[in-house]
């Protein structure tokens, strides 16, 4: 394993120990976190942090009834840093609790099956373009865990779910979506189901939790598999949109363009259209490439700046406020087959990608119990 851009933290156990191991070794990032997000909502939405621990407070009973285990994982990561376990669901509900408000820019995912691909392998990835302010506290986060798949996640230090990798080969990668069905409210976080996702064993079973899981926002999910399977699951507070791919190629950003989603208006692509064409380019790339696809064709496509600053490879716009700039935070490459991870910090044209490889997401370690 070469050297990683962000802090590894590594838990194993039942899920209060795993939450607690990550509060412990993640303190100082997770106190970062949860303090940046109450003075952002403070400063931009008026929000006191009494009025936002209330709200999250309401996730308590719909997160328990979703998956007990998960909230036992925020309880310890709560213990392990010293605050509540409000603070510590707000930030896993910062998706539902203010994103139409507060959205600024998007991410662009890819993936590419084995008929597309020089190597015949499964490759999945994207540009997670979000705010610059938790530029800094982001981490992997390793997840041993009792009975379920041993998970490898980017993510912001304290969130228990985001994009990510599991020892099955299933792989999850993110997009923004906003319309005019959202409703704020307390409901299954999505960062939870991202988690609950890549606890399967199979892409069914994964497929499953999203199309089974009501929500209250909008959110795009790419699921693959390592074998050669991907799905895109586009959903709104209505309905899901199941995309396939095409000539073993997927494509998403910030617009919806699943037929299932033509009943809401596209709150997002109003403000933000460059979706439109980071879409359309990342498509047109993955297309003339296909047949001869790999993990340099990928970073290829991600480092692309057409319409910079907001470009596939995102970087800050100067004349926006500081609470609402954004930029590429991480460019992440999933080799499903090998469980290589490619990763940068930050956009990817101002630095390397450095390959990552987890014992525990190799093949030999899915049937072993609690390490």
């Amino acid at each position: 394993m070469l050297e990683s851009p962000f802090p590894i933290v590594t838990v194993e156990g039942d899920p209060y120990a795993c939450g607690e191991q990550h509060g412990v070794q993640a303190k100082r990032l997770i106190r970062h976190n949860i303090d940046y997000y109450l003075g952002l909502w403070r400063r931009c939405l008026g929000l006191s942090r009494s009025q936002v621990l209330a709200k999250a407070a309401e996730f308590v009973e719909p997160i328990r009834a979703f998956d007990a285990d998960l909230l036992e994982e925020m309880r310890g990561v709560a213990d392990g840093v010293g605050v509540s376990l409000e603070e510590v669901i707000a930030v896993n509900s910062r998706y539902e609790l203010v994103w139409s408000q507060m959205s600024r820019g998007g991410c662009t995912a890819l993936a590419a099956l084995p008929e597309a691909t020089a190597s015949g392998h499964t490759l999945l990835a994207q540009n997670w373009d979000y705010k610059v302010g938790v530029r800094d506290h982001c981490i992997l986060l390793e997840v041993k865990q009792e009975g379920k798949p041993s998970v490898v996640m980017h993510t912001e230090a304290g969130i228990i779910g985001h994009k990510g990798l599991n020892s099955e080969g299933i792989g999850l990668t993110v997009n923004a979506m906003v319309s005019d069905r959202d409703r704020f409210e307390p409901s299954v976080p999505f960062w939870l189901l991202c988690r609950r996702a890549l606890n399967s064993r199979s892409l069914a079973e994964a497929m499953n939790v999203v199309l089974s899981t009501g929500r209250s926002v909008s959110s795009n999910l790419i699921l693959a598999q390592a074998g050669g399977a991907a799905v895109d699951l586009e959903s709104t507070p209505l309905d899901v949109s199941i995309i396939t791919p095409e000539k073993g190629i997927l494509v998403h950003t910030n617009h919806f363009v699943g037929q299932r989603s033509l009943s809401v208006k596209d709150e997002f692509v109003k403000t933000f259209s460059h979706s439109i064409y980071r879409y359309s380019r990342a498509k047109a790339s993955l297309e003339r490439m296909s047949g001869s696809l790999s993990t340099e064709s990928f970073k290829e496509v991600l480092r692309d700046h057409f319409g910079r600053p907001y470009s596939i490879c995102a970087h800050e716009d100067p004349n926006v406020e500081e609470d609402y700039r954004g930029e590429t935070l991480a460019s992440i490459i999933f080799d499903l087959e090998t469980r290589n991870i490619f990763i940068t910090k930050g956009p990817p044209c101002k630095g390397p990608y450095h390959r990552l490889n987890f014992p525990s997401l190799m093949p030999s370690q899915t049937t072993r119990k609690a390490l």
